[in-house]
């Protein structure tokens, strides 16, 4: 059957696999990457139901998510061939597929080896597996309608207009994230475009690639032409916070929806954090409601182990203090460390050394490492 064939060659061309759970030959399998929007909202939904499943981590870094193998996998969850696609619209920073249109080489994916189904977008993921395993409900009937009032106002959030260009008026984001994201588009591009003029690259893909390539042309035309539409951006989010604000208040806590936690909590920590990772906590400081929210949704010990303590997440300096109250010293002082070395690794010398010495100043055990981190560095340049 197409399904078995095209859901094996996924699996072989990803080497990181591993097991969550007991069962070794799980129902469900989830492509995703340690830090990615949907794929974390994916995985929360998953560990919150308790579900066991195959975890493929795909590299972004390396663009594992282009092989062809991987948007064969996208291809046969597509559903109907006239679904519009990425790339036919104006980019504004959302990774929402009502706005954008369907990206065929994005994360996550969820296959589904009882039903013979491919699921591929975040919320028909997440709507899927709450259908799929009732308990406990995530969209109960009493707010249903507020549920999805949040899931689409997350949905639409710019997490990838602050990922590549930040705010232009206050950029918050480590240095080393801005070092990464500068020449990210075209990097992207680069490898689109080698796979477009790959004989291998089977034909009946090519359509899809090229749809990708004409978005991220778009996001590159606007990083370079129109840092109004990313202010725009920022003030939108804004707007959305805003909203979540008022909402807090007439619930009157501690979730969106009074006592009962649903999705929409689930996908507001995704949001938050990433907002806290980049440093843009600035932007809910005239929201009470949502800062006392804030510390209850990343304390929640099922969500964060999807998120922040997961194997992989991104290092962040504004992350520090919460990893010492929620994970301990030794993810707290590893975060910092990480820090010190992606510094190095995407902004070289001059962006890795005063992390080194702020990471030294810290006492001594930052010391002890800052000095094994320098002779790493001497050895290897």
């Amino acid at each position: 059957m197409e399904f078995e064939k095209v859901v094996s060659k996924a699996r072989e061309s990803f080497k990181s696999r591993s097991i969550i759970g007991k069962n070794p030959a799980p129902r469900f399998e989830s492509y995703h990457a340690p830090f990615s929007i949907c794929s974390e909202k994916v995985r929360c939904v998953l560990l919150i139901k308790n579900v066991d499943f195959a975890a493929y981590d795909v590299v972004l870094r390396s663009q594992e998510n282009y092989r062809p193998e991987y948007v064969a996998l996208r291809a046969l969850g597509m559903g109907r061939e006239d679904r519009e696609l990425v790339g036919g619209h104006a980019w504004t920073g959302s990774t929402s597929s009502q706005e954008m249109g369907f990206d065929p080489l994005a994360l996550p994916t969820l296959v589904d080896n009882l039903k013979k189904r491919v699921i591929v977008d975040s919320m028909q993921i997440m709507e899927y597996v709450d259908q799929e395993i009732p308990n406990p409900p995530l969209y109960p009937e009493t707010c249903k309608e507020m549920v999805e009032k949040h899931m689409e106002l997350v949905d639409r959030t710019p997490h990838a207009g602050l990922l590549y260009g930040g705010d232009p008026d206050n950029d918050t984001r480590p240095g080393f994230v801005k070092a990464f994201a500068n020449g990210l588009c075209e990097r992207q591009c680069k490898t689109l475009k080698f796979w477009l003029n790959n004989k291998t690259l089977p034909e009946e893909l090519r359509h899809l690639y090229e749809a990708k390539l004409k978005k991220f042309q778009s996001v590159n035309h606007t990083l370079t032409n129109d840092q109004h539409l990313l202010r725009s951006s920022i003030r939108g989010t804004k707007d959305i916070l805003a909203e979540l604000n008022k909402d807090l208040m007439k619930s009157g806590g501690p979730w969106i929806c009074g006592n009962h936690f649903t999705m929409a909590d689930i996908a507001w920590h995704v949001s938050l954090l990433r907002f806290l990772t980049f440093g843009c906590a600035y932007l809910w400081e005239d929201f009470p409601q949502v800062q006392s929210y804030l510390s209850q949704v990343l304390s929640h010990p099922v969500l964060k182990s999807a998120t922040y303590t997961w194997p992989g997440y991104i290092p962040s300096p504004h992350l520090t203090s919460l990893l010492y109250q929620e994970a301990g010293m030794i993810l707290s002082e590893r975060n910092r460390l990480m820090v010190v070395m992606m510094s190095f690794l995407e902004g070289g010398v001059f962006m890795g050394l005063p992390e080194l010495v702020k990471y030294a100043g810290r006492g001594s055990v930052g010391m002890l490492l800052a000095v094994m981190i320098g002779i790493m560095v001497w050895a290897t340049g």
